[in-house]
């Protein structure tokens, strides 16, 4: 473990930044953009909108023609309308979501009303009406509501609406929990940098359907929400700088996209949607926002929690300590109505705004970790005789910036520090939206949102290894979006949506000491004299115990304009759309440099403050811009009242990356390694494709049409592309745009000769100042073939159960080698991004929903899946191995109920006691995820960089061991009472003349598996009415209410051969070392699954 953290930090330099793309393109596609507005031409993809479609005929049965129907929302009164045609079909596009009266009319005819048809988001509802012949004075009134059951296409998905939004205990206030109630759905693995080399995602926060983390979309009110950044060094590197990963606040929560209060309802489509829907092969994540209405509404709320009312850590309650400080406030408020101004406007059934803030204020208690620390002897402050020598002068500012030792001394240097702390989080997310009715023709929207939050978080000690915990990480961010919206009614058949939206996210991030257990600070770029904005590094390690101060300060930015439109037209039996979609994503990061790092592998190197090895880094200014272009055709047809087929056709243009000034990004070119150089200025990464056609097909066949008993067979099929942009960045990571030097030593505060920034294309034949990043000519975007089959059957009015089948083939991957050339005198090894991966993934699902009825809704499903990919356990030759996704999880539940309790009778008494009660409950079981395990790392001394090498099998030895085998090979035993055996693997041997690894290990990737988890969290309701339109709401809520422990991702890395498994000096190969919470997903571990249970209560104030 101690080298695979020197790899990670080497490998940091090297990571590529990102982007570029020629001018005459840019014009094309202006050019095209107005040629679509002006002729009202091309979709708004993936936009919350809704639509209601049917057939209308007498009670003959025969159609019938010009028939007008008309939804009028309840709330607004806002009425969209459309008319039957000559097959006696209607569709109502582009309907918001909300609750609707449904009324169709004709003369002769007798007027029909369904009340209470609510629509979700991206609904596709079908409701047939037979009229019966009367006076138009007439009424007939049918039964509400809209079918459970899905006729028009072949989707696979999940709709989640306002019960579950308002009642459900979402943990933090985000609502990454609702989002795991879909099928196929899991969070991203808690193997920690799962897979680098694979191009594994890392900061994305869901897999779907076998998908990789990063290639989801998001989109907010019909707009791309896909702008996270992360805060620190190399910020235009990777997923989040390249429109890769959703908007996340500082905590990981969900705010950044929209606020809980804010939130109507979303929608998640997870396999085989239609052409409308792409740009990547993930799962489609759309949310729509609320928006006022003719009647003034709004909330005010307070959620609070301490630690009084929550459980201590599991590893808190195994070392022994007590429970730090929990201390939450999450405050709001919403109001919402028409816009009035006295005696001037009045805007009743045209105008509308809708208004939320909510604020957070955090203490959130850590886990108690062991750290290796500097013992008192190695400061020069110990009070007895000392068999170690005190580390010379130059170094003391820094070990004494560690905490004092409050655990065993180890007698080498160091000693045990163990503690629990608490870290400090806030937020503030505001949104304002006004929606305008111009005319029954055309309607307008814009909303503003603001959401600003900062984290501060102490040093992390798995295994005790890894950042001090005096140490102080601190991250802000501020994520700004505008959006305007028209949707326009040109005729009964011809609609248009379009919408504009500027966004950005600012990032700063830093990495200090302070004050902390008894510690002195140390200001580490002020002893070396780099000044404020450099980055000061320095590894000291021996045996297990290896820290890694760091100190930098940067800051980033990502700025997106996005452009999308959609157009309807209905035709006959068929509902045609077509449709763009232009995103113009820039990013840019002022670095922390020069970055200086000092390597000191053993306890004399510290005492003689002699360092085998110190590097020196140079940043050059990096603007990489991003530009993606999308455009298709879809045809919603209505073959037969029983079946309906899906046909689309999507185009996807995704050109290498540019830059917004400055240098373009660098590639390589040349015959082959030995003779690669890096290409010209302005040579582009790859060259465009423009043959990235994804063609889709679906169908849905109603097998049974009885009302409240219908069954649907659906199927479908398609190809979705990937952008490639999450490696893309790696051209503005090379020679150009940094310079490294490797210094023979130099002791600390000493600073290794600092190298300059050239241009890499003069002189030939001298070796580059980095890296150099290459891609080939004609990189391909990565694919995806999917594949579904369900069948949904209702189960009366309310209820409907779906079984499916979900497939998946992911070809041309993107990969990330490094490509060692002794004999290329301008470089000894490259790194190369391509295409030559592929993943496979299979699944059963099942899902069960039942609407609000008799006070009780409910959502669960089920599934069991299979997915394979490849990864590589080394990070130069020995090849990518195929085997178990990281987020493969073979077994995974999910479900969620609420429940308005009962009236208990009559008595006036007891109802006062127990009227307006409910119970609102989430559940999560899961199998465990899998667990690539390594050995030692490996120093290459040609190129200084380090990487970890594999493990063999022993024969006979069983893979894990449980009680009181644990307590015979680990003497304190294994948290979970389980752990990997590590008499089963053995280190591979080394090579014996270049000391390292011969070839890769026998134990095959993903090979183990890590704890599986349950959870159950439960809330109790009382609402006190106080007025007709008043109500006092009073919330408890408990978040793993049984207390259950789940358990972390395990140590994979096999301890050094002297060294025994114990806990005590730092070996915990094969066993967890700390909770799920602080292993799993992005989000803040007092929210995530699988930490300690933690209650909170709530007043909210509804009217």
């Amino acid at each position: 473990m101690t080298q695979a953290m020197i790899n990670s930090r080497l490998r940091g330099y090297f990571q590529g930044r990102t982007v570029s793309m020629n001018k005459r393109w840019g014009v094309w596609i202006l050019v095209c953009l107005t040629a679509l507005l002006c002729a009202s031409v091309g979709p708004a993809f993936a936009n919350e909108l809704a639509s209601i479609s049917g057939r209308i005929t007498d009670s003959q049965g025969l159609v019938l023609p010009a028939v007008k129907v008309q939804a009028i929302n309840i709330n607004t009164n806002v009425a969209y309308s459309a008319e039957s045609n000559g097959d006696g079909l209607y569709r109502i596009s582009s309907v918001p979501p909300g609750i609707y009266r449904v009324v169709v009319e004709k003369t002769g005819f007798a007027e029909i009303v369904k009340p209470n048809v609510e629509l979700h988001v991206q609904d596709d509802i079908a409701l047939n009406f037979a009229m019966q012949v009367g006076s138009i004075s007439q009424t007939v009134t049918v039964e509400g509501g809209a079918p459970m059951v899905n006729t028009t296409n072949a989707t696979v998905g999940t709709v989640v609406d306002q019960t579950y939004i308002k009642n459900m205990p979402l943990n933090g206030r985000s609502f990454q929990d609702l989002i795991l109630l879909t099928p196929g759905i899991v969070t991203q693995s808690a193997q920690s940098g799962a897979n680098f080399n694979a191009g594994r995602g890392m900061t994305g926060e869901f897999s779907v359907n076998g998908q990789r983390t990063e290639s989801n979309s998001y989109t907010v009110d019909g707009v791309s929400a896909n702008l996270g950044a992360a805060a620190g060094n190399n910020m235009t590197i990777g997923a989040g700088s390249s429109g890769s990963i959703a908007s996340a606040t500082a905590l990981g929560t969900t705010q950044a996209l929209v606020s809980v209060d804010d939130l109507q309802e979303f929608r998640v489509q997870s396999s085989t949607y239609s052409a409308e829907y792409g740009r990547n092969p993930g799962g489609q994540f759309s949310f729509g926002t609320k928006s006022g209405a003719n009647q003034w509404h709004g909330t005010a709320s307070d959620y609070l929690r301490n630690d009084y009312f929550g459980a201590n850590d599991w590893f808190n309650d195994y070392l022994n300590v007590k429970q730090p400080a929990l201390r939450q406030n999450d405050f709001g408020g919403t109001l919402g109505g028409p816009v009035k101004i006295p005696g001037l406007y009045n805007g009743k059934d045209k105008t509308f705004f809708f208004v939320s803030y909510e604020g957070l204020r955090l203490i959130a208690p850590q886990p108690a970790a062991i750290f290796g620390v500097p013992n008192l002897c190695l400061r020069g402050q110990a009070a007895t005789t000392c068999t170690d020598s005190p580390a010379p002068a130059e170094l003391q500012p820094v070990l004494n910036a560690f905490p004092v030792p409050n655990g065993q001394d180890f007698g080498d240097g160091w000693a045990e520090f163990k503690g629990s702390w608490s870290n400090p989080a806030s937020l503030d997310s505001t949104s304002v939206r006004f929606d305008h009715v111009v005319s029954d023709k055309l309607r307008l929207f814009f909303r503003f949102s603001d959401t600003g939050s900062s984290a501060s978080a102490r040093g992390t000690a798995p295994g005790g290894f890894g950042i001090p915990p005096s140490q102080n990480i601190t991250s802000a961010y501020t994520m700004r979006t505008y959006t305007a919206g028209a949707s326009s009614l040109f005729t009964n058949r011809l609609s248009n949506e379009l919408r504009l939206n500027y966004s950005s996210n600012e990032t700063t991030g830093r990495n200090f000491f302070d004050a902390f257990a008894g510690n002195t600070p140390a200001n580490m770029a002020q002893l070396t004299g780099l000044g404020s904005g450099s980055d000061v590094f320095i590894f000291l390690c021996y045996d297990a115990f290896c820290m890694q101060p760091d100190q930098s300060i940067s800051a980033g930015a990502v700025k997106q304009w996005n452009l999308v439109d959609t157009v309807s037209y209905s035709v006959g039996r068929h509902q045609l759309k077509f449709g763009a979609d232009y995103r113009r994503l820039a990013s840019h990061a002022i670095q922390a440099s020069p970055a200086v790092d000092y390597f000191y592998f053993d306890e004399n190197s510290i005492q003689t403050n002699s360092p085998p090895f110190s590097i020196a880094t140079v940043f050059g200014p990096a603007y990489p811009l991003y530009k993606n272009f999308s455009a298709f055709a879809q045809d919603e047809w209505k073959v037969s009242r029983r079946l309906n087929v899906s046909l689309g056709l999507r185009w996807e243009v995704n050109p290498p990356p540019g830059a917004t000034q400055g240098l373009m990004p660098y590639t390589v070119q040349g015959s082959g390694p030995d003779t690669w150089v890096v290409a010209p200025q302005g040579t582009p990464l790859w060259k465009t494709g423009y043959y990235n056609f994804a063609p889709r097909l679906g169908a849905a066949y109603t097998l049974r049409d009885t009302a409240g008993w219908e069954t649907v067979l659906r199927g479908g099929g398609g190809v979705f592309f990937d952008t490639g942009q999450q490696l893309a960045s790696s051209g503005f990571g090379g020679p150009g745009f940094s310079a490294q030097s490797f210094g023979g030593g130099a002791p600390f505060p000493q600073v290794p000769q600092l190298p300059t920034i050239e241009d890499p294309t003069t002189p030939a034949g001298q070796p580059y100042g980095s890296t150099p990043f290459g891609f080939p000519t004609h990189l391909q975007l990565p694919y995806t073939l999917q594949w579904n089959g369900s069948i949904e059957q209702a189960l009366g009015k309310s209820q409907a159960v779906t079984v499916s089948y979900v497939g998946s083939r992911a070809g041309r991957l993107l990969k990330y080698s490094g490509i060692l050339t002794p004999n290329n005198p301008n470089s000894s090894e490259f790194f190369f991004i391509g295409n030559g991966l592929t993943s496979y993934y299979n699944s059963a699902q099942v899902q069960f929903r039942r609407r609000l009825n008799r006070g009780m809704t409910a959502l669960a499903s089920y599934t069991w899946s299979h997915c394979i990919d490849y990864g590589s356990q080394n990070y130069y030759d020995f090849g990518y191995q195929r085997g178990n996704c990281d987020f493969d999880v073979r077994h995974n539940f999910s479900g969620a109920f609420s429940y308005d309790l009962p009236n208990a009778g009559h008595n006036r008494f007891v109802n006062a006691l127990l009227h307006h009660w409910g119970l609102d409950d989430r559940f999560t079981a899961r199998s465990g995820f899998p667990v690539t395990l390594a050995g030692n790392s490996y120093l290459d001394p040609a190129t200084g960089r380090t990487f970890p090498a594999g493990l063999d099998l022993v024969p006979n030895q069983p893979i894990y061991v449980y009680g009181s085998n644990c307590m015979q090979i680990f003497q304190n035993g294994c948290p979970g009472g389980r752990a990997v055996n590590p008499n089963a693997f053995a280190s591979v041997p080394l090579d014996p003349n270049t000391f390292m690894p011969s070839r890769a290990g026998t134990a095959p990737r993903n090979f183990v598996r890590g704890f599986g988890a349950w959870q159950m969290d439960l809330a109790v309701r009382r609402e006190f009415p106080i007025h007709e339109r008043l109500a006092l709401q009073f919330r408890a809520e408990a978040f793993n209410i049984f207390n259950h422990p789940n358990f972390g991702t395990v140590n994979p890395v096999l301890c050094a051969p002297d060294q025994a498994p114990n806990p005590n000096n730092g070996c915990t190969f094969g066993q967890p070392t700390g909770t799920l919470a602080n292993s799993l997903g992005i989000l803040n571990p007092l929210y995530q699954m699988g930490g300690a249970r933690s209650m909170q209560f709530a007043l909210k104030l509804v009217f």
